[in-house]
């Protein structure tokens, strides 16, 4: 682990003084490519009015990035301060320096990178007291893009290595790679309890060769199946130009570019029924005749769109309910109209 001096401050912009500022509650989940998408700007600014003017903080882990100085650039009217924490060991995250810095904080950015660093670092340590501390007790607004948005459910997926694709999990639910789902009373985000959520559903590259819808239902099959098969878990994954705004009475509505591709945030829950198959070494079958998860799809536009009650996740507009399920073996994930 870290030496007590893993870690790195840097104040891109405006003063380190305190400031009286009471911020406004809310959580802003990114699927994971933000920069330079239709309604990041728009989603940033529904994040930022509720800093209030006040000091807004990135957490990383791997050194100083570049968020910061994006806010110092585009959004410095609309904070006193914008600054970067790099927590790279457990000694660290313990320092009362750190814990200060974080503390202060009047709006909290999560960024991407590895979420089982921020796990094996931060979790169990006064940083995570810190971080709980802003979230409700303080109050105020954070965000988190990628691993940063993982880590915010009340489950969150921490993989030590490449994760796990859609076909390994819906082939073999028990797959080696499934055994980093953690739940913990890591981060305790209002409205999140008993989610799980995953990002970048649609990136296919080199290293993801498959999309990520498949895997989020496959890891809400694996939640459920840990908590003694309860039902009541769900699900949030986003597309990575999607922005999820979460306000102070749980109802989200979805930032995003407008369009039919990259935008949309899916809600998902059990249609009532486990899943009819769910054992080590063969395939996922959960399928209900074609009815075993309802998910609700909101398609993001750069002014916000839809409206789902995280209260009940029934009172919902704006989207389009659908069915996903899965028979087993190579067929995979699929997808009916409501």
């Amino acid at each position: 682990m870290g030496s007590p001096s893993d870690f790195d401050y840097y104040l891109a912009c405006g003063s380190s003084n305190s400031v009286s500022i009471s911020s406004q509650p809310g959580c802003l989940l990114i699927g994971g490519a933000e920069g330079s998408k239709s309604g990041e700007h728009e989603s940033t600014q529904w994040f930022l009015e509720r800093a209030k003017g006040g000091k807004y903080l990135v957490l990383r882990v791997g050194g100083i990035g570049k968020q910061a100085d994006w806010i110092c650039r585009y959004y410095r009217d609309w904070i006193h301060s914008s600054a970067e924490l790099s927590i790279d060991g457990r000694e660290a995250a313990n320092n009362p320096k750190v814990v200060e810095y974080i503390r202060e904080a009047d709006a909290l950015f999560i960024a991407g990178g590895d979420q089982n660093a921020y796990q094996e670092y931060w979790e169990g340590t006064k940083t995570e007291d810190a971080l709980n501390y802003l979230i409700n007790e303080k109050k105020i607004p954070i965000t988190g893009t990628s691993a940063g948005m993982a880590i915010l459910g009340d489950y969150y997926y921490a993989p030590d290595h490449q994760g796990i694709l859609s076909s390994e999990i819906l082939d073999d639910p028990f797959h080696y790679n499934t055994e980093h789902i953690h739940r913990s009373d890591f981060l305790q985000v209002p409205y999140l309890n008993r989610v799980i959520t995953d990002t970048h559903l649609d990136r296919i590259n080199r290293k993801n060769p498959e999309t990520r819808y498949g895997r989020l239902l496959g890891l809400l099959a694996k939640v459920i199946y840990e908590d003694n098969n309860q039902l009541n878990h769900y699900a949030i994954g986003l597309e990575e130009g999607a922005f999820v705004a979460i306000d102070e009475r749980g109802i989200a509505k979805v930032f995003g570019n407008g369009t039919n591709i990259g935008q949309d945030a899916y809600f998902l829950q059990t249609n009532g029924v486990l899943p009819e198959q769910m054992e080590p070494g063969w395939p996922l079958i959960w399928n209900n005749s074609g009815k075993a998860v309802k998910v609700y799809r909101i398609p993001g536009t750069p002014e916000g769109s839809g409206y789902f009650d995280l209260n009940d996740w029934s009172t919902v507009k704006g989207g389009q309910w659908e069915y996903w399920y899965t028979v087993g073996g190579k067929s995979g994930l699929r997808k009916e109209p409501f």
